[in-house]
This record gives C-alpha cells, structure tokens and sequence, in this order.
C-alpha cells in the first residue's frame, strides 16, 4: 500500500494540475476575446474620431466661408446705399434746379406758382 499511495497521490496531483490547467486556458481564452473585443472598438472609435474631425474641418471651412460671405455683402450693402443717397442728393438737386427753372419761368410769364 505504501507504494500505491504515493502513485495514487501523484495521479490526484496531476489530475488537480490538469483541471486547474483547463481552467486557466478557459480564462485566457475569455481574456483573448475581450481583448480582441477592445481591438475592434478601439479600432471603430479611431474610425469614427477620424470622420468627427473631418466633419469638424468642414464646418470650421463652411463658417469661414459664411463669415467672408456676410462681410462682403454688408461692404455691398454699405456701397448701395452710399449709392442710394448719392442718388437722392442728385435727384434732390435736380428737383431744386426743376423747381427754381419753373418759378423763374412763372415769374417771367407773369403768373404765380402754387406750392
């Protein structure tokens, strides 16, 4: 019995080794997949930064170009109406000389001239 046992002993050792082995394999194989996992989202949300700061450049050239956009036309604006009152003292002037030509005329013609 003496000799047996030891075999007996080794044969339970071995067999603890081996289950604690499985177990150990189960375990790195769990890790492997989780970490495999990990690689798929990192590599996902790389993907999706990269697409966000291409989206975020575009906006950034969309605002600059709206910005330049509404700058020229309120210098556009600005030029129209130094324009518009460019005209209206023009046409002012011109109603002025109208109205002097036609009192003129009027007083020469002998009558008066209403308003």
């Amino acid at each position: 019995m003496t000799n047996s046992q030891p075999l007996e002993d080794i044969t339970v050792r071995l067999d603890d080794i081996d289950q604690r082995l499985d177990q150990l394999g189960d375990e790195i194989d769990l890790v492997r997949t989780i970490q495999e996992g990990v690689r798929r989202e990192t590599r996902s949300n790389s993907q999706a930064l990269a697409r966000l700061e291409r989206t975020v450049t575009n906006l950034a050239d969309i605002a600059r170009l709206h910005q330049q956009a509404l700058r020229q036309s309120e210098r556009q604006f600005q030029e129209f109406q130094r324009h518009n009152q460019e005209s209206q003292r023009t046409t002012n002037a011109a109603l002025e000389r109208i109205d002097r030509v036609l009192d003129y005329l009027f007083r020469q013609s002998g009558g008066q001239r209403e308003g």
